[in-house]
């Protein structure tokens, strides 16, 4: 040590106004430094600093963790996925066709296969940052991504596959994940958890766990929501009181179908069914328990008007049928012909949301665009009725919206703005009548500013039949013309539509 503050002292004033000095060769270490050419002070020094300092790098100990090792990673209880389909979720991984991820995991959980060990890292930090994702990741993980989980508090979303011991010393995100798991299967045991840990559990916890209801919801979680009604979060009453608005059966849907039948007044004239309401001045205390704000309406929307498309909302749909045997149909023309119309249109989309009631989702389904996004946005509504459409209904449904299967479709075509919100599979009738739409339309058309049409392309791709992809060699391979001005931008987008299908083909075969 004394050595090496000479060589700081003389570093420090120069080695003109001193000269470094080196001891004797008594050891390893001097023996070597009196080997540097004394002739040259600067050299000498620079030479001196960095021998000693590598001498004293080289004689220490490396550093050792003395932890004791982890238990090994169980045995696998399932067989990796080929090396293609690894190769697939590699490039999504890597944020190339990314948007794919939910649909190969779906498919290789029902496959039974679980991802390769080199991509768990990667598939864990996805889960990380996006949750929704967190339940189709958890069957592919296998033993040895669960195993990997644990010794990373970041994806402590991972719990142990031993239940009681997930739910005793697991996250509040891994007890989610295992409360939304035991709802697929026992929906009854998993209430039973949720309520053995309610009263001692924080409002944050309690707001976290109750949405996990929302799987499997019945008749039977009705007494535990009622009591949660009741609690001191407002956040938490709210959300208890949208689950009980999607149980018709439910106290709370009865209790507002009592207030519509005792608010309503009808009228019919020239056969034609005319309705309006009488509210209460007084709105008692029952009502703001049942979840109804009665004192912030939205912007533009006056106090009586939200009051009643939030009881609408909440209340059974076969009510309407029962006041007047009238199609929801019927029903929709007469609140066009009211001063509440807003909001009894939207009430009814959102309790056909709520009641998953497909009548009357395609019946309010050609109003979208009235939709203001009081009670839910405006986009999650639309997508939720087009969710709530039996397959061959929605089907029907959009193809009812194209007049003839031999007219152009662009961004104008009323059926485009619906079919950005129908994020469920396409049946392969529709997926053909919309690309043959396309190729017509770019026929005839110089439009380079359809930019509309380009995106929600690429989007449809996501959501096309992928069935189609052995015609597409043959009957869409000109569907740009070669003689427009615009072929190159056009040939690009459908490149991109048409290499997304093939890849969804590709990859679900393999898997």
């Amino acid at each position: 040590m004394s050595l090496w503050q000479d060589v700081i002292t003389t570093a420090l004033v120069g080695t003109e106004r001193r000269t470094l000095t080196l001891t004797p060769a008594t050891n390893p270490l001097s023996q070597l430094l009196s080997q540097l050419n004394s002739t040259d002070p600067e050299a000498t020094l620079l030479s001196a600093a960095g021998t000693i300092s590598l001498y004293h790098r080289a004689g220490q100990r490396p550093i050792t963790d003395n932890q004791p090792l982890p238990e090994p990673c169980p045995p696998e209880d399932k067989p990796p996925c080929s090396p293609r389909a690894a190769h697939y979720l590699k490039l999504m991984l890597q944020k190339e066709r990314v948007k794919l991820l939910p649909e190969w995991l779906a498919s290789a959980a029902t496959a039974g296969y679980r991802v390769p060990d080199y991509c768990l890292p990667e598939l864990l930090e996805v889960g990380r940052t996006s949750p929704q994702l967190r339940p189709a990741i958890l069957p592919v993980l296998g033993q040895r991504g669960r195993w990997l989980a644990t010794h990373n508090p970041d994806w402590n979303y991972v719990g142990d596959e031993d239940i009681e011991q997930t739910w005793t010393t697991g996250s509040l995100d891994a007890r989610k994940l295992l409360l939304q798991h035991l709802r697929r299967e026992h929906p009854a045991s998993a209430r039973e958890r949720l309520v053995t840990v309610w009263q001692q559990a924080s409002s944050d916890v309690r707001i976290a766990l109750l949405d996990t209801l929302q799987i499997g919801l019945n008749l039977e979680d009705e007494a535990f929501l009622e009591m949660a009604l009741d609690d001191r979060r407002q956040e938490v009453r709210r959300q208890a009181a949208n689950l009980l608005a999607q149980l018709p059966e439910s106290s709370l849907c009865q209790r507002m179908k009592q207030r519509i039948q005792s608010a309503i007044t009808f009228r019919r004239k020239r056969n034609r069914l005319h309705l309006d309401f009488i509210l209460p001045d007084n709105h008692d205390q029952e009502i703001t328990r049942d979840g109804i704000d009665s004192k912030q309406p939205p912007q533009l929307l006056g106090n009586k008007a939200w009051i009643i498309l939030q009881i609408v909302a909440a209340t059974p749909l076969s009510l309407w049928s029962d006041l007047q045997e009238e199609s929801p149909t019927e029903w929709i023309q007469a609140a066009k012909r009211s001063e509440w119309d807003h909001s009894l249109v939207e009430g009814w989309a959102v309790a056909a949301m709520r009641q998953q009631n497909p009548d009357w989702a395609e019946a309010l389904l050609p109003f979208y665009g009235t939709f203001k996004g009081y009670l839910i946005p405006q986009k999650q509504l639309i997508s939720g009725l087009i969710n709530v459409l039996y397959p061959e209904q929605r089907n029907s449904f959009f193809l009812n919206l194209f007049p003839s299967s031999k007219v152009p479709f662009n961004s104008k075509d009323p059926a485009f703005s619906l079919l950005t919100h129908c994020h469920v599979p396409w049946s392969i009738e529709l997926t053909e009548i919309v690309l043959d739409g396309v190729r017509r339309y770019l026929k005839k058309t110089d439009n380079p500013y359809d930019w509309s049409l380009s995106t929600g392309l690429k989007e449809f791709a996501y959501f096309m039949s992928p069935d189609i992809v052995p015609e597409l060699s043959t009957r869409f391979n000109n569907i740009v013309p070669q003689r427009s001005a615009l072929a190159s931008y056009w040939t690009e987008i459908i490149d991109e539509v048409l290499a997304v299908l093939s890849l969804r083909y590709e990859m679900d075969r393999e898997i």
